[in-house]
């Protein structure tokens, strides 16, 4: 009789060291820290263990806007305006009452949405940022140094490049519009024209059947670039790019050539959110309401999952077991498990417009924690009405 509760005990005791070891168990998950960067008002948001901490506006930053980037580097905070703004302004952490240094670049600042470190465009201590001066019709890469805060000599690239990245010891940029992918190292700027032949659907007696691809945001695994944009025909210098254009997710080699394609019916802004993690890209769809979840380098769709409102950015934590998605018009960050692809949790913001998610150690967060309150409270410094749009001057 002695014998059966041991076997119990036994099983229990078994059971336990299983869970224990599990990947899946609670005790191996690793709880992120990070910070959301967002607007309404300009503001940072805190969270330690995935817990609220709270929030602190980002103060003199211009505030009639939805979307801000943010790059964390060492005690710095760099915050820009994507596509409207050419105003870069740096932060040291934890004063957030008013901007230590605010640069002017020679155009509106394009995003740059990393989601890692290791994908950011970042030479030391070199950040190069995309430029685009719609007036000039010149797009152009600038290297911030980031211990000196000052800007260096921009490079004209094309029109309208737009967020770059580093792969392998190179810069690469998208040109939206224009059927190429810029890489700089060195001083030595090349144009990659992408291009990808299709099959003959109709005329199979036309087998040279092809159309250029141009880009709008570009990320990598370290082997492989996946970019999305839009198909333009052969023969345009410069495509409109309509409010019918749905938009394609691509994977390319390091020289830009064409590997494999995805259809999406994404509209206007297309997939403005790209993050790979563990063999699975994913790109966000704000105006279906959608996360796009494919394997890579193939590009086979494993899923599509509805998330809130608008999602807008995707970024993987620091193992990448999860991405976070904002969800720009809703308010709040939804944590998707990576392998599962089960949506976690639901975390809401202090902001009205969440942008941006950057992970932290656990020493930055705990420096940052003085400076923020569970209620933001925004120095409102006036700004005139905005009368035009990107680079036009208002009328006289």
């Amino acid at each position: 009789m002695k014998v059966f509760p041991l076997i119990i005990t036994t099983v229990i005791i078994f059971l336990l060291l299983v869970l224990l070891v599990s990947p899946f168990s609670i005790s191996s998950q690793q709880i992120d820290d990070f910070i959301v960067v967002g607007g309404g008002p300009p503001s940072i948001a805190l969270y330690i263990n995935g817990e609220y901490v709270g929030g602190v506006a980002l103060n003199d930053v211009w505030p009639n806007y939805t979307m801000y980037d943010g790059f964390l580097w060492g005690d710095k905070l760099v915050v820009t305006i994507p596509e409207v703004n050419k105003w870069v302004y740096i932060f040291y952490i934890p004063d957030f009452s008013r901007p230590a240094v605010v640069l002017r670049t020679p155009g509106n600042v394009s995003h740059f949405l990393y989601y890692t470190p290791e994908v950011a465009s970042l030479e030391g201590r070199l950040l190069w940022l995309a430029a685009f001066n719609t007036t000039e019709k010149r797009g152009y890469l600038c290297p911030l140094d980031l211990e000196s805060e000052v800007l260096g000599d921009c490079i004209s690239v094309g029109l309208y490049p737009h967020a770059p990245i580093r792969l392998k010891g190179r810069i690469y940029v998208p040109l939206i519009r224009e059927p190429y992918v810029v890489i700089y190292r060195e001083g030595v700027v090349e144009r990659r024209l992408v291009s990808a032949r299709w099959k003959p659907y109709v005329n199979t007696h036309d087998p040279l059947r092809f159309s250029y691809f141009s880009f709008h945001m570009i990320t990598t695994d370290g082997s492989y670039i996946y970019g999305e944009g839009h198909a333009i025909e052969p023969g345009y210098i410069l495509s409109p790019i309509t409010v019918h254009a749905h938009s394609y997710l691509v994977a390319m080699d390091l020289h830009g050539n064409v590997i494999s394609y995805y259809p999406t019916s994404a509209l206007p802004p297309g997939l403005p959110g790209l993050a790979v993690c563990r063999g699975r890209l994913f790109a966000t769809s704000p105006l279906e309401g959608s996360l796009y979840v494919l394997s890579t380098p193939d590009l086979k769709p494993l899923g599509i999952l509805r998330l809130g409102k608008a999602p807008w950015g995707v970024f993987a934590n620091k193992d990448c077991s999860r991405v976070y998605v904002t969800d720009i018009l809703g308010g709040a960050v939804y944590v998707v498990n990576v392998d599962t692809l089960a949506v976690e949790r639901k975390i809401e913001t202090p902001m009205v417009w969440p942008h941006t998610v950057i992970f932290v150690d656990r020493g930055v967060a705990e420096r940052l924690r003085p400076a923020v309150a569970p209620r933001i409270v925004y120095n409102f410094t006036y700004f005139p009405p905005i009368l035009a749009c990107g680079d036009l001057p208002p009328p006289s």
